[in-house]
């Protein structure tokens, strides 16, 4: 990243910028954020610019700019945890608890208060909006995220990324790699409430059918523990612990729905998904 993208203003709301940035790179990510840094690196993390705030009396605001490289990558990092209100700055934001997290362009944003009161609210916006408005163009959502279907979405549980490591931070499905999953994959997974009960949706696209043929066959294998059906056929199983799960490969893709209360809910939602993902291709 370079130094120059953008310099903050030296006093916001009473709050005086400590000194230069610290720059971070993919090296000395794991100096400054520990275990964390491998989240960054799995969506293609090129570096980051971190700047303090002080004021007498109140707690600092570090503001930090990551480059992500694209925007599907700032995406995916904000949709780690999409939980709070959007703060309508950047393409799409989250604010929490003096916390606010927003990506614009390549750009992933983190303004954190260390106590959160109506002064460091106030200067957390507008140091986050100060840095949106020098990136212009807004990211288009990445087309897997896109074509999720709406009909019982709960949109705050959307998580987008492309390796394992980012999925078992969400749900641990295996040790293994048993999908397969790396740079080159999509993949998006979101929870649903639809007539009948719920479940949790995972789509998965591939490089190509093989690899998407290959990552069904293992899931079928291992995960369910039972012979592969017909590449073309729906499989539902309920597991030991009472939820139900249902997968199917189609065009490169693997639909699998988890955690379901209901063989219903879990065809349900993966059947939606396959008409809303394939439709018009």
């Amino acid at each position: 990243m370079p130094p120059t993208l953008w310099q903050p203003p030296a006093e916001v709301r009473g709050w005086k910028l400590a000194g230069p940035p610290q720059h971070v790179t993919r090296d000395s990510v794991f100096d400054y954020m520990d275990g964390a840094g491998e989240l960054y690196l799995a969506y293609a993390f090129n570096g980051l610019d971190a700047w303090t705030f002080t004021r007498p009396g109140e707690g600092p605001i570090l503001l930090e700019v990551y480059d992500m490289s694209r925007p599907q990558g700032a995406f995916g990092v904000l949709s780690q945890d999409l939980d709070g209100p959007d703060a309508g700055v950047g393409d799409r934001s989250v604010y929490a608890a003096g916390l606010l997290r927003y990506c614009r362009g390549r750009y992933f944003v983190r303004v954190l208060a260390e106590v959160e009161t109506k002064d460091s609210k106030e200067a957390v916006m507008q140091l986050a909006a100060g840095f949106a408005k020098t990136v212009t163009g807004r990211a288009a959502l990445p087309p897997l995220v896109a074509r999720l279907p709406k009909h019982g979405l709960k949109p705050q549980t959307v998580h987008y990324f492309h390796r394992k490591v980012c999925l078992d931070y969400l749900y641990y499905l295996a040790t293994e790699n048993i999908l397969g999953l790396d740079e080159k994959t999509d993949a998006v997974m979101a929870d649903y409430v639809v007539e009948g009960g719920k479940a949790r949706l995972l789509v998965v696209e591939y490089p190509s059918d093989a690899l998407a043929l290959s990552a069904w066959k293992q899931f079928h294998r291992k995960y369910l523990e039972q012979a592969p059906p017909a590449p073309d056929a729906l499989a539902s199983k309920q597991l030991e612990d009472g939820h139900w799960v249902s997968v199917q490969v189609a065009k490169g893709k693997l639909f699998i729905a988890l955690e379901a209360n209901g063989e219903q809910a879990a065809e349900k939602v993966l059947r939606g998904a396959l008409e809303s993902m394939n439709r018009g291709e």
